[in-house]
């Protein structure tokens, strides 16, 4: 890509400041601000429709190219007594999952290129290895010859003597199944002067790199988990080696400790506490997974916060992100007199361009419209740069891998991923970040599996039927609802979410909840929503966590590991918790597929007296979406479809007004339904793999009106917009607007 960005904030207020950091590989390139209405293949594409805004940042700027330093360590800061210019052990348990991956930092205060200080190493041949180096050209490195395998916890330790000239390297499987119980290699360095221990901090799980300009880049990131990382002062028998090894270490041998690092400590912190009394603390760089299990997991606690010993180890990978750190190009204050709704960075490059979205609400603390649009962002981040169509058994059956290609060039390039995605050794990403280039969240965005808008771009199928339709709405976002709550929901008539809201905190729920018992109408526009369980960072409120647990999944969680190291609460799918969707919008997922949509048909409660508006200008039998469609073709039920289920919690006294039917075999049923396997899990033997639209009244006047499927906002433009999901929708608005009680 010539030209890429993303801003900070993603949501502002009139007032409020928006950073927009850009990379562009050219001399200069051209920044507009535009709002955005609706989505399209190319800035060409009629369907693609912006309006510019004069602001102060249109105009010319310098490119320049900003790299993204991925992969996850700690830094410890620098100081004397770790330059270790006499004799040391270094200790530490590890779990390498990719030992094959080339050299790799386990503990190093090492700089390559000069061969300067000292670490533990996995060398290229996969075996634990010690450096020593002089910065002078003398480096000596001593591995036990053994590799190590992948998915094993293994003691090591690497020692060096200068009075005796001896490196010591030991490793020792934990397994008992293991048939080389342990490894001791020592070996005479000869003449060896000793090490000069530079002043770079000391790296866990990576080591120094010097670029061709001279500056430090860390390297040799390691891939696994690493626990207990120990320094010594002092060399060490084989038997006090051993000893470490212990469940209960020598008290006195772990005085001498310089550092001994306990990641079991403040777990859901950026912090790495050194628990000696030298008090040397490190920080955690790029979000390494924390609260996982440790080499003394016994499987009796999975929560990190009730048996915190069994947790102290960290999962480094080596494509971790948390913050792509670019610099600012420029920045936006909002008029006081901008509209809310969604906007963009427009940046040019000759015939390419790039837009870079953000959101403005109305001014803080109140409303300008009676509708408010509730984008889902914390989806837009969960999916953001996601590629997993790349994998071999991906869900779709008919994958265009040149749809977006310029762009999956790029993510792939960088290394970026989604929480779909999967880090190099098959575990999932459980953080995403919004502080980064995210490809995905533009307007031209089209989906590789269903070859059509999703997620952010079909959300503005939405917005222009909203325009087109002359509907005053303001617009917030995820990150706005979990920070306020009801209050925000408050101020507005109606509340409409995204074609696809799948990603909630507990605080946007209690907000939902709380809107809806003071009185409030929701519109719930979309599929499969309030699915998985989301934490934000309280550290850092850019960055999402969760962990996949039972439900429909690209991966799932480690054992014990179900718990989400920044918040502490159990991740996984609301539905376990006590709070499936059914309880807050009458409907949950129910299944999904890659294929054409369908249309749904009445059902008796659609002709109840109570539904009576939603339906004015709909024949008896006329089926409901039964036309093309922006996303799949046709249909208005597809891609993914919710129904209803008392037992989930669906409200007795809720109307199933109409339901999706004859979907196709791509289409399955939710994994966490289905309890036996016997080949009739999916349509159209499975009569619940359905979408479901449904109508309720809640307390004080309030109502809920939810269409069950992704597409379903996809099938409002269909013959300029006259077509009856377009009248539905607008028969609900308009009757929710409405001051008539319920």
């Amino acid at each position: 890509m010539k030209v890429v960005g993303y801003t900070d904030p993603m949501s502002a207020a009139p007032g409020d400041n928006v950073r927009f950091m850009v990379s562009c590989t050219e001399p200069t390139y051209r920044a507009d601000i535009v709002k955005l209405r609706s989505c399209g293949e190319n800035s060409d594409d009629p369907r693609f429709k912006f309006t510019q805004v004069s602001t102060s940042v249109s105009g010319e700027y310098p490119g320049r190219d900003q790299a993204i330093e991925i992969g996850s360590y700690v830094s410890v800061p620098d100081a004397a007594p770790l330059r270790l210019t006499g004799a040391f052990p270094i200790a530490a348990w590890i779990y390498p999952t990719t030992p094959d991956a080339g050299a790799q930092g386990i503990v190093t205060k090492w700089s390559d290129g000069d061969g300067d200080g000292y670490g533990l190493f996995i060398d290229e041949a996969a075996g634990l290895s010690l450096w020593v180096g002089d910065g002078r050209g003398s480096v000596e490195k001593l591995s036990t010859g053994e590799p190590l395998q992948a998915g094993e916890w293994y003691f090591v330790a690497g020692s060096f003597d200068p009075a005796e000239r001896r490196l010591s390297v030991y490793q020792r499987p934990l397994s008992r199944w293991r048939a080389s119980e342990r490894l001791w290699a020592v070996r005479d360095s000869g003449q060896f002067p000793g090490i000069a221990g530079g002043g770079l901090p000391l790296l866990i799980a990576a080591y120094w790199r010097i670029d061709s300009s001279g500056s430090p880049t860390a390297a040799g990131l390691f891939n696994g988990k690493i626990d207990g990382p120990r320094i010594f002062d002092r060399a060490l028998a084989e038997a006090e080696v051993e000893a470490l090894s212990g469940d209960e270490p020598p008290a006195g041998l772990e005085d001498e400790a310089i550092a001994a690092w306990d990641f079991s400590r403040e777990i859901s912190s950026q912090t790495v506490i050194d628990a000696s009394s030298n008090r040397r603390h490190g920080l955690a760089i790029n979000m390494p997974m924390r609260g996982v299990t440790g080499h003394n997991w016994s499987g009796r606690e999975t929560d990190f916060k009730r048996a915190p010993q069994e947790y102290g180890a960290i999962y480094f990978h080596d494509d971790d992100l948390d913050d792509a750190g670019w610099d600012a190009d420029f920045e936006l204050d909002i008029p006081s007199d901008l509209k809310s709704g969604i906007y963009a960075a427009r940046l040019r490059v000759d015939e390419f361009e790039d837009y870079v979205p953000f959101f403005v609400r109305a001014p803080r603390g109140s409303a300008t419209a009676p509708v408010l649009f509730l984008a889902p962002t914390f989806t837009y981040i969960a999916y953001a740069n996601e590629h997993f169509y790349d994998r071999p058994r991906a869900v779709a059956p008919n994958v265009n891998r040149e749809i977006y290609a310029d762009q999956y060039d790029y993510v792939k390039s960088n290394r970026l991923g989604s929480l779909y995605d999967h880090h190099p050794d098959g575990t999932g990403h459980a953080y995403s970040s919004r502080l980064v280039p995210t490809v995905t969240l533009r307007p031209m965005y089209y989906n590789r599996g269903c070859n059509a808008p999703f997620l952010f771009s079909a959300d503005l199928h939405l917005t222009d039927w909203l325009e087109e339709r002359g509907y005053d709405y303001d617009v917030a976002t995820d990150e706005d609802l979990h920070a306020e709550g009801a209050d925000l929901l408050s101020r507005y008539s109606v509340v409409l979410t995204g074609t696809h809201p799948e990603y909630y905190t507990e605080s946007m729920l209690d907000g939902l909840e709380g809107y809806l018992g003071n009185g409030g109408r929701l519109m719930y526009l979309g599929g499969n929503g309030f699915y998985w369980v989301t934490s934000i960072d309280p550290e850092r409120p850019h960055v999402i966590e969760i962990r996949r647990r039972q439900g429909t999944r690209m991966w799932e969680a480690a054992l014990g590991e179900f718990h989400h190291s920044t918040t502490g609460e159990s991740g996984g799918l609301w539905r376990y918790r006590g709070r499936a969707p059914q309880r807050l919008v009458g409907i949950g997922f129910a299944g999904q597929g890659v294929d054409a949509g369908t249309p749904y048909h009445r059902r008796p409660d659609s002709f109840e007296p109570r539904a009576a508006f939603i339906f004015e200008g709909i024949d008896d039998e006329e089926p409901i979406g039964d036309h093309p469609s922006e996303v799949l073709d046709t249909g208005a039920a597809g891609l993914e479809l919710d129904r209803y289920d008392f037992a989930l919690g669906t409200p007795p006294h809720a109307l199933i007004l109409a339901s999706s039917s004859g979907h196709s075999s791509v289409y399955q049923r939710t994994v966490e339904e289905v309890h036996l396997m016997d080949g009739r899990q999916g349509a159209p033997d499975d009569a619940d793999v359905r979408a479901d639209l449904l109508f309720f009244e809640t307390d004080r006047g309030g109502a809920v009106f939810s269409v069950g499927s992704i597409t379903w906002c996809a099938s409002l433009s269909y013959t300029t917009y006259e077509n009856n999901v377009s009248r539905i929708t607008g028969n609900v608005l308009n009757r929710f607007l409405s001051d008539e009680a319920f």
